[in-house]
C-alpha cells in the first residue's frame, strides 16, 4: 500500500485524546474512544497489505508476521521490562503478582481475555494495572492471527463477493456489540468478536472499490466528507463518556468519523491537515506513545505525590521523552534495519523472546518473593487486600446467594426464598443494595438486634433503582423486588444502599418517589469513603515510610455526591443515613476500624470490622429518627 501522511496523522488524533482521558481530563470525556480509531487504522491497513498480497499472489504468512513481530514486539517487551523492573523494586508482593500476570498475559496475546476474567466489583480501580491498556494490543493481535485467513479464503473461493462478506462481517459483530453491551457489557468491551467490525469497516475501504470511487468525487463532496468524519470523532470525544453504553451504537461515532476521513483521500481538507508534519510526527510515535503513557501514569499516581499539575507535567514529558527515544533507540533499528533478515529466523527469534520474558516473569512473580522490601506490620495490612473470597467475606456478603454478580450469567444465583424470606415475629426491613449495600448486609443485621428481620436483595451489576438502563442478572433482581416483591408484602421499612454517582440522582428521585406508595419508611445509605488504591496496600505503604499517603488518596468528590444523595433524600422526605460522615467526621477520615484493622479491603468495600463501626452509628442514629 503506498503510504498516507494523513493516517498517521489520525493516528496522532487518536492517541493524544487516550492519553488526556487517562490523566483525568474532564472536558474530553470520551478520550477513551481514540482506541476504536486505531481499530479501524488497523483493519484498513491490514487488510490492505493482506489482501493486495494475496490478490497478487504474493502474501507470505512468514512475511506478514515477520513485519507484525519487528513493528509491535521490541518497543513491546522494553516497555514490559521496564514496567516489570519497578513494579518489583516498588510493588506489594501480591500487586507484583498480579502485575507479572498480567505481562504473560500480554506475551501470549491474550490480555483482553486476561482482564476481562479479572473484571469484579472487588478487582479494584484501573489506575492499579500498569498493563490494562495491553488489552487494546491483544485485540489487534487476535485480528492480525486470524482474519489473513478470513482473506485468503475469500480470494479463493469469493473474490467478487468480498464487498459482501465483508459487511456481513461488520454487521454481525456490530449487531453481537449492541445485544452484549445489555447482557456481558465487560465481555462485548474486551473481546474481538464484538470489536471486529470496527476493525473490518477499515479494513472495507482497503478491499472494495470504495476508495477508487470515492477519489472521483468532487474535491468539495471530499471535503465534506472528511469535515464530517471529523465531527463525528470529535463529538464522541466530547459527548461520550464511561457512563453511556459502548461499544454498540456509540462506538460509530469514533469509527464511521475514522472511515469517512479514510475514505475522503489525502487531499480532502482535514486529510491535509493531519499531514501536518508536526502532526504526522505524532503519530509516527503514537504507538510509543501508547505503550508508554499508562505505565507512567499508573505508577506515577501511586508513588509520587507531586501537586497534580507538577505530576501531570511530569507525565507528559516522561511519556513523550521516552517514546521518542523508544522510536530511534529500538523501534527504527528493529523495523527497518532487521527487515532485509529472513523471516523466518525473526519470527523463531519472537517467539523465542516472549517464551522466555514469559516465563522469568512467571518465575520472579510466584516464586521469587520480594516482601523482605516491606516490614511485618506492612505485609499485615497488606493481607486484607485479599480479604475477597475468604471466609468472613462469604459470612459478611452472603456472596452466590443473596449477593450475586449480575453481569455473569452463569455465575451464582438468587436465592429469593432465603434472602427475601419474612418474619411473623419480628419486624421484617429489606435491604437493597448493589455491593456496597451488600457490604453492610452483616454488620446492619447484628446492629439492629433479634427484634428486626433484615432481609437482603443485592447485585453487583446495576443500582438499586425502579428502572434499569441495561438488562442482566442484577436488573432482573431490581425490576421483580420493586415491582412484585415489595407491593405485595407489608414491610416495615426499607434500607436503599449503593455506590451512588452524579448520574444516579435522577433515578433515585424516580425510585423513592413510587417505592413512598408502599412504605413510607425508607433509609438511604451514602456513598461510603473511597481511595484511588486498595486501602490495605495504601496503608503499608505508608506504615513503610510514604506519610500521609492515605489522606492524599482518597477520592475527594464523594463528599459532593454525598450533600447530592442527601438532597434527594430530603426532597423526597426520606431518611438519610451519611456514611461519609460517619468514617470522617469533621472531614478526618478514619482508615482503621475500632479494632485497628483496615476498614476497607480495596478502593471503597467494607471489612466486617469496618462495616461493624459504621453499622453501629447508623443503627443509634436509626433509632435516634425513630425509622427503627
Amino acid at each position: 500500500m503506498k503510504y498516507r501522511a494523513d493516517i498517521d496523522g489520525l493516528r496522532a488524533l487518536a492517541v493524544l485524546p487516550v492519553i488526556a482521558y487517562h490523566m483525568g481530563v474532564p472536558i474530553i470525556s470520551g478520550g477513551f474512544t481514540g482506541v476504536d480509531i486505531f481499530f479501524v487504522i488497523s483493519g484498513y491497513l491490514i487488510c490492505g497489505i493482506i489482501w493486495q498480497g494475496a490478490i497478487k499472489g504474493e502474501f507470505s504468512y512468514l512475511d506478514f508476521y515477520k513485519r507484525r513481530c519487528l513493528r509491535i514486539l521490541p518497543p513491546l517487551f522494553v516497555v514490559l521490562i521496564t514496567t516489570l523492573l519497578f513494579g518489583y523494586h516498588h510493588l506489594l508482593p501480591t500487586q507484583f503478582t498480579d502485575l507479572g500476570n498480567s505481562a504473560i498475559a500480554t506475551t501470549l496475546f491474550s490480555s483482553n481475555i486476561f482482564f476481562w476474567s479479572q473484571v469484579d466489583y472487588f478487582a479494584g480501580p484501573a489506575e492499579l494495572k500498569p498493563l490494562l491498556h495491553t488489552w487494546s494490543l491483544a485485540v489487534e493481535e487476535q485480528f492480525y492471527i486470524l482474519f489473513p485467513v478470513v482473506l485468503l479464503l475469500a480470494v479463493r473461493w469469493c473474490r467478487q463477493r468480498i464487498t459482501q462478506m465483508m459487511l456481513l462481517i461488520i454487521a454481525a459483530s456490530f449487531l453481537l456489540s449492541i445485544a452484549g453491551v445489555l447482557k456481558k457489557p465487560d465481555f462485548t468491551f474486551y473481546m474481538l468478536p464484538t470489536r471486529a467490525w470496527e476493525l473490518a469497516i477499515g479494513g472495507l475501504i482497503a478491499v472494495s472499490s470504495l476508495e477508487t470511487k470515492a477519489s472521483t468525487l468532487r474535491m468539495q463532496t471530499r471535503h465534506l466528507i472528511s469535515i464530517t468524519g471529523l465531527a463525528c470523532i470529535l463529538f464522541g470525544f466530547f459527548w461520550l463518556d464511561s457512563s453511556k453504553p459502548f461499544p454498540s451504537w456509540n462506538a460509530l461515532w469514533p469509527c464511521v468519523g475514522s472511515f469517512l476521513i479514510i475514505l475522503a483521500g489525502r487531499d480532502a481538507a482535514i486529510n491535509r491537515l493531519l499531514a501536518l508534519k508536526p502532526v504526522v510526527y505524532i503519530g509516527m510515535i503514537s504507538y510509543c506513545l501508547y505503550l508508554w503513557h499508562w505505565p507512567i501514569i499508573v505508577y506515577a499516581k501511586m508513588f509520587f505525590n507531586f501537586s497534580e499539575n507538577t505530576r501531570d507535567f511530569a507525565i507528559i514529558a516522561t511519556t513523550f521523552a521516552l517514546a521518542i527515544a523508544s522510536r530511534y533507540l529500538i523501534e527504527i533499528p528493529f523495523r527497518y534495519k532487521l527487515s532485509a533478515l529472513h523471516p523466518t529466523g525473526i519470527v523463531t527469534a519472537s517467539v523465542a523472546g516472549l517464551v522466555v520474558l514469559g516465563g522469568a516473569t512467571f518465575y520472579v512473580g510466584h516464586f521469587n518473593n520480594h516482601s523482605g522490601q516491606f516490614s511485618t506490620e506492612a505485609l499485615t495490612l497488606a493481607k486484607f487486600s485479599q480479604y475477597h473470597g475468604t471466609e468472613e467475606y462469604y459470612y459478611q456478603f452472603r456472596a452466590g446467594s443473596c449477593f450475586i454478580d449480575g453481569n455473569n450469567e452463569e455465575k451464582d444465583k438468587y436465592n429469593r426464598d432465603f434472602c427475601l424470606k419474612t418474619s411473623v415475629t419480628e419486624k421484617n426491613y429489606l435491604l437493597i443494595g448493589d455491593s456496597h449495600g451488600a457490604h453492610l448486609w452483616r454488620a446492619l443485621s447484628i446492629a439492629a438486634g433479634q427484634n428486626v428481620n433484615l432481609m437482603q436483595a443485592t447485585s453487583a451489576g446495576c443500582k438499586p433503582v425502579n428502572q434499569q438502563k441495561i438488562n442482566n442478572k442484577c436488573t432482573e433482581l431490581m425490576e421483580y423486588v420493586y415491582r412484585q416483591w415489595v407491593p405485595n408484602h407489608k414491610l416495615d421499612g426499607v434500607i436503599i444502599s449503593a455506590r451512588w454517582l452524579p448520574e444516579d440522582m435522577a433515578q433515585l428521585q424516580v425510585t423513592l418517589k413510587e417505592l413512598k406508595k408502599n412504605t413510607p419508611n425508607i433509609i438511604v445509605m451514602g456513598p461510603t469513603v473511597e481511595y484511588n488504591e486498595p486501602l490495605p496496600d495504601l496503608l503499608a505503604y505508608q506504615q513503610n515510610g510514604r506519610q500521609d499517603l492515605v489522606a492524599n488518596s482518597i477520592n475527594k468528590h464523594i463528599k459532593a455526591i454525598d450533600h447530592q444523595v442527601q438532597q434527594v433524600a430530603r426532597q423526597q422526605q426520606v431518611g438519610y443515613i451519611s456514611v461519609y460522615n460517619i468514617l470522617c467526621p469533621n472531614d478526618m477520615c478514619h482508615a482503621l476500624a475500632s479494632n485497628g484493622q483496615p476498614s476497607a479491603f480495596d478502593y471503597g468495600h467494607f471489612t466486617l470490622s469496618g462495616a461493624n463501626d459504621v453499622a453501629r452509628q447508623a443503627m443509634m442514629q436509626m433509632h435516634q429518627d425513630k425509622f427503627m
